[in-house]
């Protein structure tokens, strides 16, 4: 099952973390907290935010579409893959696949293509190992950035979210290692692209929200 969430109103402020190694002057941006995320998205009126649960269980395939229209592709078909990992599946409520560079258990990369263009996406993952799992994507119109899952979390499991400067329609699951690393997914979130609002916005209503709390602070 999935949900989704229509915001009418512009949020007023946000915390993030801001990517460094963008070689862009439209950074996109990165969170760790998911309120702080979704309070960024929120700050677009009229956004809409789906959420996909995982509640119903989906068989392992090459290719399966998620209950939020998601379509997961691996790079090889089950068949390829040696039986040891439940490659691109739903189980038990969680998204369940694994990725490692030329290995014969797992897919080198995952695609997961939005039912529509996006300009934010962020999910709870579970089991991730350092230097290991990556999420790519073109989140700002430059060219596809590349980030390590486990390492900006920080840990094992957490949230990791990314609000983008320019619509984007897939993001990328793969690895920096020939090691496989087994990982879960819940609650996966994408906010489609406002209209008639622009992504310039997105830079314009994260600094007014830094601006209005150093106001406060220093009354």
């Amino acid at each position: 099952m999935f949900n989704t969430i229509k915001s009418l109103a512009l949020a007023t402020g946000t915390t993030a973390m801001v990517f460094g190694a963008v070689a862009s002057a439209q950074a996109f941006t990165v969170y760790t907290d998911r309120a702080a995320w979704q309070a960024a998205v929120d700050a677009f009126a009229g956004s809409v935010t789906t959420t996909d649960t995982f509640s119903n269980n989906i068989p392992k395939a090459q290719s399966i579409t998620l209950d939020s229209g998601i379509t997961s592709t691996n790079s090889l078909p089950p068949d390829v893959l040696e039986i040891i990992f439940n490659n691109n599946a739903v189980e038990d409520g969680v998204y369940l696949n694994a990725t490692a560079i030329a290995s014969n258990t797992a897919s080198e990369s995952i695609t997961w293509t939005f039912p529509t263009s996006v300009f934010a996406f962020g999910a709870d993952f579970f089991d991730t190992n350092a230097g290991r799992l990556t999420l790519s994507g073109d989140f700002d119109g430059t060219g596809v950035q590349t980030l390590l899952v486990n390492n900006t979390i920080g840990a094992r499991d957490g949230f990791l979210g990314v609000i983008g400067t320019s619509s984007f329609n897939s993001v990328v699951f793969s690895s920096n290692s020939t090691f496989v690393d087994g990982f879960e997914i819940d609650n996966a979130s994408f906010a489609s692209v406002p209209e008639p609002t622009t992504l310039l916005g997105v830079g314009a209503a994260i600094g007014l929200g830094g601006l209005f709390r150093k106001i406060k602070n220093k009354q």
